[in-house]
């Protein structure tokens, strides 16, 4: 069975804007311009715009085939479990559930045809529980990658994304609009705020992000 990587990063670290402006919010699509810079102040980055690789059907359609067969996948004791060790709600982690099975199977199609995503926010934490259920994520990655994904800590360091991970992160978030029709919610899939000052990435506009993010290699 080939091998494939997928890495993840540890939490960033919370920042006081009470005396400096907001930083840009960086989506795949749209880069505010209505930021105002007082005199002195640095300047806002370059703009990043990273497009997915979702621009065929077939492509789309891959990777919906693949989500299928995630969803057919029983996590019954990888859900239990979850829930018990983080006290969600049934629909909390039916929420974590689903956007599981689509990062997943994203990434699934996307390694088939050279191509790499990232991962930030809560939903790592469900992969993680998943994870150390061997026998059953083997079996899953074989179903719905024909490969093993692996869960690699990135190491960057605490409070930082490489460059890599926020643009196949960016990648993701690109298509997962194109595949399943919707934006990723932001509950779940934070949008990162890049730092003027120092390149820190930040969560932005997500309700239950723990900063966690992954990306495959």
């Amino acid at each position: 069975m080939t091998e494939a990587t997928i890495q993840t990063s540890t939490p960033s670290a919370k920042r006081d804007h009470t005396t400096s402006p907001p930083d840009p919010v960086i989506e795949p699509d749209f880069v505010s311009d209505q930021l105002s810079t007082p005199l002195g102040a640095p300047e806002s980055p370059a703009k990043r715009e990273v497009a997915g690789f979702a621009k065929s059907e077939s492509y789309i359609a891959d990777a919906l085939e693949r989500t299928a067969r995630a969803e057919a996948f029983d996590m019954s004791d990888i859900l239990a479990r979850y829930q018990r060790e983080q006290g969600f709600s049934r629909a909390v982690v039916a929420d974590h559930h689903r956007e599981l099975n689509r990062f997943l199977s994203v990434c699934a199609t996307g390694i088939n045809a050279g191509k790499f995503y990232g991962m930030m926010g809560a939903i790592d934490e469900l992969w993680h529980t998943f994870v150390i259920f061997t026998r059953e994520y083997a079996r899953f990655c074989d179903d719905v990658a024909g490969r093993f994904l692996h869960h690699v800590p990135e190491v960057e360091g605490r409070g930082r994304l490489s460059d890599a991970t926020l643009d196949q992160y960016l990648a993701f978030l690109d298509d997962y609009e194109r595949i399943y029709g919707e934006p990723a919610p932001s509950a779940y899939w934070p949008r990162p705020v890049i730092s003027a000052q120092d390149a820190t990435t930040e969560c932005s506009g997500c309700n239950s992000c723990t900063g966690m993010s992954c990306t495959v290699h």
